[in-house]
C-alpha cells in the first residue's frame, strides 16, 4: 500500500511553527479555555511562594544561628520581612523558626498543588487527543482513509497524541517559567537592583546560547516521526503477517529489516539525548558562570551578606526556569511534525461518508444501479463504468466477474463505504443516500471469503451485528451453518480467543463463524461474498439449503468469479473492467437499460 500523507484544510499548514501548532490545536478544547490561564496562574502562585520560601529560607537560617541582627542590619526587604514577623510572633527563636518553617511548608503544598494539577490537565488533553483522533478514524470516509498506512495511523492514534499532550505542557511550562521568572526577577530588584541588572545581563547571554540547539532539534523531530511510522508498520507486518512470513521462510528478513528501522529510531533517539544533556550541561555552566559573576559584582558593590545569601538562592532557583524555556522551545521544535500530523488528522475538511435523514423503511422492490461510475484512482481509470442493473426484492441475484472487474467495488457502495462519483443508487426510486447509514445497514448483513475476525472471543465476533442476540440465538445459527460442533469442542467454547486475523481458525471455520455472524443479524437483505469457497462441496450444498430457507421473502446476492456459478439465482449480473458485460438474465433488455 502506498503512503498517502494526511490531506490539511489549511493550505498553509505545513509551514506553522510549534507554537502555532499548539495553538490551533487549542480550537478542540473551547469548553475549558480557562484550562491554560488557571494553569498559569497556579504556576505564577508556585512562583510566588517559591520566592518566598528563599527569602524565607535565608532568614530561618540566621534565626537558627541566632544571627538575627544581621539581617536587621543588612536592611532591605529581608530585615522589613523580619520585622514584621517578630512584630506578630516575638523574638524568641524557636518561635520564629517554627513560623519560618510553616510559611515554607505552606508554599511547598503550594508548588505541589501545581504539579498535581499540571499531570491531571496533561492527561485531559491526551485523552481528548485519542479520543478526538479515533472518532476522525471511525467516520471518516472509509474511501479517504483506506489508502493511508495503518502504521502511520496506529502511530498518530497511540503516540502522537502523547506528543501533543506534551506540548500543551510545554507550551504552559513557558508561560509559566516566563512567569518565575518575572517573580524572582523582580525579587532579585526589591533585593539589590545592581544584583538585578547582573542577573539579567547574564540570563540574556545563558539564554542566547541554548537558542543555537533549535535548528538540529527540529530536523530530528521531523526525522524521528517518519521514523517511529515507519518502525510501527513494520510491527503491523510482523504481527498481522506472522504467518504468511514464516510460510515463505522470510523470517531472517522480517528480522533485519525490522532491526533496521528500530536502530534508526534508537540513533535518532541518541542523536535527540546529546542535544538534551549539551543543553543541560551548557544550562549548569552558565549558570554557573553567572552565579560567580553576581557574587563578585555583589561583594565589590557593598551588598551585605544575608542579601547576597538570599540572591544567589534566588538565582539557583531562576536558573532552571531560564533553562525551561529554551527546553521546552526546543522541544516543542521537535515535536512540530508530530503536532502537524496530529492537527491535520483533526481537520475538519476532509471527506466523511454521506449521511441521510430519512429512516429505512425496508425494501418493498427493489435496489436499482442507474449509470453508476466510480474511481479509486482517476489517474487508473474508472473502476465501475456507468454500471446499471437492479437487486429484485426477494429474489437471488448472482453477481459475476473475474478478480478486479468491479464486484468489491459495487459492494462497497452498496455497504455505504463508498460515494458514488456519478449515477445513483436508489431503493424503491429513493435515492439511498437519502437514508441513514444505521437504518440501511440495519436490515443487510454480509458474508465474505476472507472474513474479517476482530481481537476478541467468539461470542463477541458473533455479535458484532446483534449484541443483544441471547446465547440461544447464536447456538441456533451456529448450529446451520455446522460450526456449532468444532466450538463446542474448543476448552473455552464460546469464549475462545479469535486471535490475530483469525488464525486460530481454519478457512472454512472462518467462512462459517462469518456466515453465523451475518444469518445472527437476520438480515432482510443478506450478501454473500465468495462466503463457502474455503468450505466443503457436501457442506457448502446443506448451509445453502438452510440458508434459503431462513432467508424465504429476503433477498440474497451471491458474488462470485464464475459466471457460471452453481447458484439457484433468479437473474444473473455479469460484470467485467467495469462495466456491465451482458443484459442481466432474468432482466428484460428494457429493463436492463433502465437499471
Amino acid at each position: 500500500m502506498n503512503r498517502v500523507e494526511p490531506e490539511s484544510g489549511n493550505v498553509d499548514g505545513s509551514s506553522l511553527s510549534p507554537w502555532a501548532e499548539v495553538v490551533a490545536l487549542t480550537r478542540l478544547f473551547g469548553e475549558r479555555v480557562w484550562a491554560a490561564p488557571f494553569l498559569i496562574a497556579l504556576g505564577l502562585g508556585a512562583a510566588l511562594a517559591d520566592t518566598l520560601s528563599v527569602g524565607l529560607a535565608v532568614m530561618l537560617l540566621f534565626a537558627l544561628l541566632g544571627q538575627n541582627q544581621k539581617i536587621a542590619e543588612g536592611g532591605g526587604i529581608l530585615a522589613r520581612i523580619h520585622q514584621s514577623i517578630e512584630g506578630v510572633v516575638g523574638t524568641d527563636v524557636t518561635t520564629v523558626a517554627a513560623v519560618f518553617f510553616a510559611l515554607i511548608l505552606l508554599s511547598a503544598m503550594l508548588v505541589y498543588a501545581y504539579q498535581v494539577t499540571t499531570a491531571v490537565m496533561m492527561n485531559h488533553v491526551a485523552q481528548r487527543m485519542r479520543d478526538l483522533v479515533h472518532h476522525q478514524y471511525v467516520t471518516l470516509s472509509y474511501r479517504y482513509l483506506q489508502p493511508h498506512e495503518q502504521g502511520q495511523l496506529l502511530h498518530i492514534l497511540a503516540t502522537e497524541t502523547w506528543t501533543v499532550a506534551d506540548a500543551f505542557y510545554h507550551l504552559a511550562r513557558v508561560g509559566v517559567s516566563i512567569c518565575a521568572i518575572l517573580v524572582f526577577g523582580a525579587g532579585l530588584f526589591f533585593l539589590s537592583w545592581i544584583v538585578g541588572i547582573t542577573a539579567l545581563v547574564c540570563a540574556i547571554a545563558v539564554f542566547a546560547l541554548l537558542r543555537l540547539l533549535s535548528v538540529p532539534v527540529r530536523r530530528l523531530g521531523r526525522e524521528t516521526l517518519a521514523a517511529n511510522q515507519v518502525l510501527a508498520e513494520r510491527m503491523l507486518v510482523s504481527l498481522h503477517g506472522m504467518r504468511t512470513l514464516r510460510v515463505f521462510a522470510q523470517e531472517e528478513y522480517l528480522l533485519r529489516v525490522f532491526g533496521s528501522a528500530s536502530s534508526r529510531v534508537r540513533r535518532l533517539a541518541i542523536r535527540a539525548e546529546w542535544i538534551k544533556a549539551l543543553i543541560g550541561t551548557l544550562g549548569e555552566v552558565g549558570s554557573l558562570g553567572a552565579l560567580i559573576v553576581i557574587a563578585l559584582v555583589a561583594g565589590r558593590s557593598g551588598v551585605d551578606v544575608p542579601t547576597t545569601i538570599a540572591a544567589v538562592l534566588l538565582l539557583f532557583r531562576l536558573q532552571p526556569h531560564l533553562r525551561e524555556i529554551e527546553t521546552s522551545r526546543l522541544a516543542l521544535a521537535g515535536m512540530n511534525a508530530s503536532l502537524r500530523s496530529v492537527r491535520e488528522t483533526l481537520d475538519g475538511d476532509k471527506p466523511r461518508a454521506a449521511e441521510g435523514s430519512k429512516a429505512f423503511p425496508g425494501m418493498r422492490s427493489e435496489l436499482r444501479f442507474d449509470d453508476v461510475c466510480f474511481s479509486h484512482d482517476p489517474r487508473r481509470g474508472r473502476s465501475l463504468d456507468a454500471v446499471s442493473f437492479v437487486i429484485r426484492r426477494g429474489k437471488t441475484t448472482l453477481l459475476a466477474g473475474p478478480s478486479g472487474s468491479g464486484k468489491t467495488t459495487i459492494l462497497n457502495l452498496i455497504l455505504r463505504l463508498y460515494d458514488p462519483d456519478s449515477g445513483r443508487i436508489s431503493v424503491d426510486g429513493v435515492n439511498l443516500h437519502d437514508y441513514s447509514r444505521a437504518s440501511w445497514l440495519n436490515s443487510v448483513a454480509i458474508a465474505g471469503q476472507d472474513i474479517e475476525l476482530i481481537e476478541g472471543t467468539l461470542a463477541q465476533n458473533l455479535k458484532i451485528g446483534a449484541r443483544d442476540a441471547d446465547m440461544a440465538a447464536v447456538r441456533r445459527v451456529c448450529e446451520m451453518v455446522e460450526i456449532l460442533e468444532d466450538i463446542e469442542a474448543l476448552p473455552d467454547g464460546f469464549n475462545t480467543r479469535i486471535g490475530t486475523a483469525g488464525q486460530n481458525f481454519s478457512g472454512g471455520q472462518r467462512q462459517r463463524i462469518g456466515l453465523a455472524r451475518a444469518l445472527l443479524r437476520a438480515p432482510e437483505f443478506l450478501i454473500l461474498d465468495e462466503a463457502m469457497s474455503a468450505i466443503e462441496p457436501d457442506r457448502e450444498i446443506r448451509i445453502r439449503d438452510r440458508i434459503a430457507e431462513t432467508m424465504q421473502g429476503g433477498t440474497i446476492l451471491v458474488v462470485s468469479h464464475r459466471v457460471d456459478a452453481a447458484v439457484a439465482a433468479d437473474s444473473r449480473i455479469a460484470i467485467a473492467k467495469g462495466r456491465i458485460a451482458s443484459p442481466p438474465q432474468g432482466e428484460t433488455a428494457a429493463n436492463s437499460s433502465k437499471g
